[in-house]
């Protein structure tokens, strides 16, 4: 039993482990579209600047981050009636 419990906590730190890095890379492609957008002159919010705290916050609650990501991207592309 003991061996088996040492294999799911070794699992359990994995995947703890993946989430967390999957954080770090989208708060770094967050990062990386601000300063292009910045840029390259694009309308960009004013509270769109991450601090440390906030960047540590969004690596923790990243799926949220993804999903108004998703949202956004489908509103604007779809469901955006201005003329181009």
């Amino acid at each position: 039993m003991c061996r088996f419990n040492q294999i799911q906590e070794k699992v359990m730190l994995e995947i703890l482990v993946t989430y967390l890095m999957i954080g770090v890379v989208f708060i770094i492609i967050v990062d990386w579209t601000t300063n292009y957008a910045r840029k390259r002159g694009l309308p960009v919010p004013p509270n769109s600047e991450f601090d440390d705290s906030m960047r540590l916050f969004a690596i923790v609650i990243w799926p949220l981050g993804l999903l108004f990501f998703v949202k956004g991207y489908i509103q604007e592309r779809y469901f955006n009636n201005k003329k181009k």
